[in-house]
């Protein structure tokens, strides 16, 4: 009695699978496998637990729900409700002064687009935009390539070439603008020193020379970011399709571009959104190194939102501003998810199939193979070889000199002594080494410096905020990462996913400004508790995200097992779920921390006395002195800005390249 309905399953699922085969379609395979297999086993009471199986699915437990109820509600308070009051505030023209509004409606918006510097704004935002998301993708894939190789050296290389992107971007302004000062910069120095003092010039001195410069820097810094991702994917990919390549006598070139480069595809297109989102909204180092100028030469839009608000005082219009930035961060991914994502109707048959299931009653589809075109060789196989290892060896030694130079550069200067920062004509070889500058910085009572006073507090309140701040949002990130994880399928939370990650396409500036106005309402200025609630915006859908990728990974089994065991949820949760993440656990910390740490505007906004203010404050308050003897400690506290960061990239990197990113990327 049990075996005939199994044996007319067996022919349901051949019949199924030859009708699959001639008409091409693949997308509902697994589904009617688990259907087949469904009735296989329960012929004889039907449909019922079917069924039965699918309201069980409909119905959540109060857990899930539980799990990113804290997220989904601290973000509504502290980014939802911020949001709609900036954007009530476009629609007004206010006075801070007699604090009176007048609603205007979308007349700021009208202004706004009747405004030549906005269209002049909006030009400069996306041509600095092109050139450091096409700078960082493609040095990003050449650096990734090089270090999925092994080689003498790899994970020391994988650490320096972190250390620009964990480094804080006002440290990174600072540097930089000291290589490109005009009178007694690093580069006029370094040309002056090898006899070519003529081709030295004001770096910043013309305008659109200034904005390449500025996007250079940018992709100095964001580069990483984009190799970390990349190599997280290329550690993922099977190796057999290369070797079964190989063996067909495929050359790399080919194989990059068959298969390398789908396999990063959808990588690739993530890593092109983030970077896009940081391009459009980049402040902190135009902050620093040029504030606009020359002229109006590097005011992207994000700038001029900035001064619309805070040094203007014309917060609506400000807030119209930063809302047009918001829809067009929002309008670049939206197009990139269009046009760039891997459509279903391009996969083929035989990447779906599981071995064995196409055999010769559903034949492959057929395919037309070209011939190939094979070049003339130029040089003998061991020529080509060693040529191939020269060809790397060179790009190790280009990779750690574009990483690790400038910040070498920036340890010497910090070493050496006021005098010799100034001198003319400009040398990089200082004519001694001192710690004087560290002294000034570190033993206050003795300095005339009042920002050289301000920075050992300075690193304590930005440890003391990193620290809260990462383990509050990890804390409840992990929940949030639970229920993401596991019921994504339902609308609530996959709605509820998304709009978390819209959020990090919203400028900071669109929040500052309305924090700004209630915390001065709320007493939050100059506190704190005030800076936690500000980085907890940019956080907690980090940390949501990387540790929802992270349990994807994780089997369900695990849990079906402790509860069969009787774990309620939280205690499955809390001793089987939790251990067996706990890398990505510490990963999600890594980045959170890092994150707090280098955080610079809403410090430099919300802060205002040395009680609360973080290092990346204090940095930016030394260019504000403009006195040559501060030109020393103001190197020696970027280096000490840089210290922790720099830690991290070199004791954790394995972490950052394992851990989170690598489930970012599958997700």
């Amino acid at each position: 009695m049990t075996q005939q309905p199994v044996i007319g399953a067996g022919c349901c699922v051949r019949t199924n699978l030859q009708h699959i085969a001639r008409r091409g379609i693949v997308g509902d395979l697994a589904q009617m496998m688990r259907e087949d297999a469904m009735t296989m086993t329960l012929p004889s009471q039907g449909a019922e637990p079917l069924a039965r199986e699918r309201r069980r699915r409909m119905s959540l437990p109060a857990f899930a729900y539980l799990s990113v109820a804290p997220t989904l509600i601290l973000m509504i308070l502290i980014v939802g409700l911020p949001l709609l009051y900036s954007l009530y505030l476009s629609f007004n023209i206010t006075n801070p002064i007699t604090k009176r509004w007048i609603f205007v409606g979308f007349a700021n918006y009208a202004k706004i687009f009747q405004n030549q510097d906005f269209w002049y704004a909006l030009g400069r935002t996306l041509y600095f935009s092109t050139i450091a998301v096409i700078g960082t993708t493609v040095l990003g894939t050449l650096i990734a390539l090089v270090l999925n190789q092994r080689f003498a050296g790899r994970g020391f290389l994988r650490s320096i070439v972190l250390v620009p992107w964990a480094m804080a971007p006002v440290s990174i302004g600072v540097l930089w603008s000291f290589i490109y000062a005009g009178n007694f910069g690093l580069l006029n120095g370094f040309l002056n020193d090898i006899g070519l003092g003529s081709w030295g010039r004001a770096w910043f001195g013309e305008g659109f020379r200034a904005l390449n410069l500025v996007a250079l820097t940018q992709v100095w810094n964001q580069t990483p970011l984009t190799t970390l991702m990349l190599l997280s994917s290329l550690q993922s990919m099977p190796g057999n399709l290369h070797r079964a390549a190989i063996l067909d006598g495929t050359g790399p070139v080919k194989r990059f571009f068959a298969i390398t480069l789908p396999w990063l595809k959808s990588t690739l297109l993530f890593s092109t959104i983030i970077s896009t989102i940081n391009a459009f909204l980049a402040f902190d180092i135009i902050w620093i190194m040029t504030r606009g100028g020359p002229g109006a030469a590097t005011t992207t839009l994000s700038w001029l939102g900035y001064m619309q608000s805070f040094q203007f005082l014309k917060f609506g219009e400000g807030a119209a501003l930063l809302y047009v930035l918001t829809f067009l961060s929002l309008a670049f991914a939206i197009a990139y998810f269009a046009f760039l994502s891997p459509r279903k109707a391009r996969t083929t048959v035989s990447a779906l199939a599981a071995p064995g299931l196409l055999t010769a009653s559903c034949p492959r589809p057929a395919m037309v193979v070209l011939p190939e075109w094979k070049p003339k060789r130029l040089m003998g196989p061991i020529a080509a070889r060693n040529a191939g290892k020269i060809l790397f060896a060179l790009a190790v030694v280009a990779i750690f000199v574009w990483s690790f130079l400038p910040v070498a550069a920036l340890v010497l200067i910090s070493l050496s002594p006021a005098t010799d920062l100034i001198r003319t004509p400009p040398s990089i070889v200082p004519s001694t080494l001192t710690f004087d500058n560290y002294r000034a910085v570190l033993m206050a009572q003795g300095t005339t410096s009042v920002q050289a006073a301000r920075v050992p507090l300075s690193l304590l309140n930005s440890f003391g905020i990193g620290i809260v701040v990462s383990v509050v949002n990890v804390a409840l990130g992990t929940l949030a990462g639970y229920g993401f994880a596991r019921y994504a399928g339902h609308r609530f939370f996959a709605v509820s996913l998304w709009a978390l990650l819209l959020t990090r396409m919203v400028p900071a500036l669109t929040l500052v400004l309305p924090f700004f106005v209630i915390f001065r309402t709320l007493g939050l200025i100059d506190t704190h508790l005030g800076l936690v609630i500000a980085y907890s915006t940019i956080l907690m859908p980090l940390a949501a995200w990387m540790m929802k990728t992270s349990f994807e990974t994780v089997p369900i089994s695990l849990e079906r097992a402790a509860q069969i065991d009787g774990c309620s949820r939280w205690t499955m949760f809390r001793k089987v779920l939790v251990p067996v993440v706990r890398p990505a656990i510490v990963a999600a910390l890594i980045f959170c921390f890092l994150v707090s740490w280098n955080e610079f505007l809403f410090a430099m906004i919300l802060t205002s006395t040395p009680k609360t203010q973080t290092i990346p404050v204090v940095i930016a308050g030394f260019l504000n002195q403009a006195r040559f003897y501060e030109y020393g400690p103001l190197f020696a506290a970027s280096v000490l800005a840089i210290l922790p960061p720099v830690a991290v990239a070199f004791f954790f990197q394995r972490y950052l390249v394992q851990g989170a990113l690598s489930g970012a990327v599958k997700g």
